[in-house]
């Protein structure tokens, strides 16, 4: 669970410093879809550590 967690923080914070790199500002919307991608990785990565 742990390592589900820290994969999905990771995923958002790398997705909130590319859109930043990317378009010199951090928007509201660019956020959102971080944070929904590494909710989603999180809980992907979560459901494979438990098949395998």
């Amino acid at each position: 669970m742990v390592q589900a967690f820290i994969f999905a923080v990771t995923i958002f914070l790398g997705w909130i410093i590319f859109d930043g790199i990317k378009h010199k500002k951090i928007i509201k919307e660019n956020v959102f879809a971080g944070l929904i991608t590494g909710v989603t990785a999180g809980f992907f990565w979560y459901i494979l550590f438990i098949i395998f």
